[in-house]
């Protein structure tokens, strides 16, 4: 139900799924048709109906390769199958997979997967989860444990007798390119197998544009695109410094500032240029951040002596902006970054607020890890916001379940703790859904 580490060679199962050999992964009816639509924000997901044919296509980044797998979607037939073909190779190309619509019987090995169907509402075509004890939703924790929902395992311990046993209509996984990667094993039962990469998408707004995706799958397309619509334009509104029945929070996106009179602070006072700037250099840029525009946060946390840190592109920087934070590496293109604990020390007292610091759930247990952090100056004044604010009956975090197809809520819940951790720990609401300052609860 999580990422899993890195991954070697791929081997000859891999070409069962990677559909973008060759041709790009198109044939029969569809040759000749054109691209299919990219979506608005999601950019690792296209669908559209060339020929009079309705497809999806579904890219995944694995390692240093790139799986794109096409989905032709038809009508399904009272009492009839989902899947019609898997994985034709005569020729030497590989034609789509075939699923038969609406699905009825789902494995979902992600608690991202989970988190759409049930903002869907459709628990009920969830046969199997990967392990229970990640499911933060509690009815469908329940369902878990009265064994109504089998557990299959994820990695090396799945089970594909389990899976086989659940006749599924499709077997939903993702790959991250490491040693727990199991798409290979299930792609040998000759089940119909989708990898979804919402978790690889940059923006809040294209992961939950990915919920068009199962409202196709599942029948439900209408809903699918008014739940769509509506949380963009909320999320929107929110970015912009709107709170429903209130008064825009202070810190707001650029726009808002401007608006009310402020003046914008030229943008590299407020983005440092490089990750790789080094020592007096990269301390000079950052001690030219002014919380007079708005908070300024560090992320990630010390690890094996390396500070893993989101890239100014990553989903984690575009919510930090939003919520109307001032990012220190706003500015660079990675997806990742990695300092020394040195370096991190160099810019640490210029920073305002802390968010996601790894694993960790309380000021001592981050301590324990690593107690040099004490000298962080967000960690001694007590303005450290995690997003494990909610977490389900068997203590699965629903950051990574249900806050992905809540965008709007999600960020307005790093906001309120963004704004008022900048104040002080003592000022803080104690309610900030999936995200908490550590010292208050």
């Amino acid at each position: 139900m999580v990422a899993r580490g890195a991954l070697g060679g791929l081997g000859m199962a891999l070409a069962l799924l990677c559909s973008a050999c060759g041709n790009g992964g198109q044939s029969g009816k569809s040759d000749g048709c054109g691209e299919l639509a990219t979506q608005e924000y999601a950019k690792n997901l296209k669908m559209g109906s060339p020929c009079d044919e309705n497809l999806l296509e579904v890219r995944s980044v694995v390692g240093r390769d790139t799986l794109v797998k096409r989905f032709a979607l038809r009508k399904r037939a009272e009492g009839e199958g989902a899947a019609e073909g898997v994985v034709d190779l005569s020729h030497g190309r590989a034609k789509e997979t075939v699923l038969r619509v609406p699905l009825e019987r789902v494995v979902a090995l992600s608690s991202a997967q989970v988190g759409f169907l049930l903002r869907l509402g459709l628990m009920d075509r969830i046969v199997a989860v990967g392990e229970g004890k990640y499911v933060a939703d509690s009815a469908l924790y329940a369902r878990v444990q009265r064994g109504e929902v089998a557990e299959v395992g994820n990695g090396t311990s799945i089970s594909l007798e389990k899976i086989l046993a659940v006749r599924p209509d499709l077997v939903m996984d993702f790959a991250t390119g490491g040693s727990q990667d199991d798409y290979e094993r299930i792609n040998s039962l000759g089940i119909p197998l989708m990898l979804t990469s919402e978790w690889q998408e940059e923006h809040p707004l294209a992961k939950i544009e990915w919920i068009k995706l199962f409202g196709k799958l599942f029948g439900v397309e209408a809903r699918a695109d008014s739940i769509y619509e509506q949380s963009k334009n909320a999320y929107l509104q929110v970015a912009n410094g709107g709170v429903a029945g209130g008064n825009p929070a202070r810190g707001g996106s650029e726009q808002q500032r401007v608006s009310e009179g402020e003046t914008s602070p030229n943008k590299s006072e407020v983005e440092i240029t490089s990750p790789s700037a080094r020592n007096d250099t990269l301390s000079s840029f950052v001690s030219r951040l002014s919380s007079k525009y708005c908070p300024r946060v560090i992320a990630g946390m010390n690890y094996g002596g390396v500070w893993y840190a989101p890239g100014g592109n990553s989903f984690t920087a575009h919510l930090i902006r939003d919520a109307g934070g001032c990012y220190l590496w706003a500015s660079d293109t990675s997806r990742e970054l990695m300092f020394t604990l040195e370096e991190i020390m160099l810019v640490a007292d210029s920073a305002d607020v802390w968010v996601n610091p790894g694993a960790f759930s309380s000021a001592e247990d981050i301590l324990a890890a690593e107690p040099r952090v004490r000298h962080i100056r967000a960690f001694r004044e007590k303005r450290v916001c995690q997003n494990d604010g909610r977490r389900g009956p068997g203590g699965g975090n629903d950051f990574y379940e249900s806050a992905v197809a809540y965008p709007a809520e999600l960020l307005q819940s790093l906001r309120t703790c963004i704004q008022n951790a900048s104040n002080g720990a003592d000022s803080a609401q104690k309610e900030f859904d999936w995200y908490r300052n550590i010292f208050i609860f």
